[in-house]
């Protein structure tokens, strides 16, 4: 089963778990008061209230990242959470274009923009790449 569908899910799963574990990184950071932008989207935020929320964000965001290292270890029966994660993703982009997009905005907002869709078209390639079952067992 060592075929080309295999290492591509095997690949974004890893993407996946690095990319979540960096935003989860950066989000504790900022939960402790550093006063970073937010790698997501550039803002960089001021307050207690802010604090916790990224404390929070930064613990799901993990859990998120562990979600995605375990999928590595059998990619073809958890190959759906690619696509869960690539759902979310572009929620992610929509939710921030429609409502903040008075509040985020320039380079960094654009980056964050960029890379979401970037692991979007790789999630959602590898996930339909590999459903086809003869390139399984290529």
């Amino acid at each position: 089963m060592e075929g080309r569908g295999l290492y591509l899910l095997k690949l974004s799963f890893l993407i996946g778990a690095i990319a979540d574990t960096a935003v989860a990184a950066n989000w504790f950071l900022i939960a402790s008061g550093a006063n970073i932008p937010n790698i997501m989207c550039g803002l960089v935020g001021t307050g207690e209230d802010y604090q916790f929320a990224m404390y929070i964000s930064a613990l799901f965001m993990e859990g998120w990242a562990i979600i995605l290292a375990w999928g590595w270890f059998r990619p073809y029966e958890r190959k759906g959470l690619l696509l869960i994660t690539a759902v979310l993703l572009l929620v992610s982009i929509i939710v921030e274009v429609t409502l903040y997009r008075s509040l985020l905005g320039g380079p960094a907002f654009l980056f964050g923009l960029g890379l979401r869709a970037a692991l979007i078209t790789k999630f959602s390639f590898s996930y339909f790449y590999s459903r086809d079952s003869r390139l399984a067992d290529s």
